[in-house]
């Protein structure tokens, strides 16, 4: 189980995660926990904005909403 702030689309359906290689960033759907725990989930609220924003200048994804990864983990427990 993972703490801190997630970047997902704006009705919770998908987080973002990094993509296999390591290299790049995917939207996946939450169906699982298990989904949850491949998220790219940030301590600081601060680095999570920081990240959204290089992601979004390089046009590697757009618009998202940065929350709580509880929030979500809620959803199955």
């Amino acid at each position: 189980m993972q703490t801190g702030h997630v970047l997902v689309s704006h009705d919770f359906a998908k987080i973002l995660c990094l993509t296999e290689d390591h290299k790049g960033v995917r939207l996946i759907d939450v169906e699982t926990t298990k989904d949850l725990n491949q998220s790219i989930c940030l301590t600081d609220l601060t680095e999570a904005k920081n990240i959204y924003e290089r992601l979004k200048n390089a046009g590697l994804i757009g618009p998202l909403e940065i929350i709580n990864i509880a929030r979500l983990y809620k959803k199955f427990y």
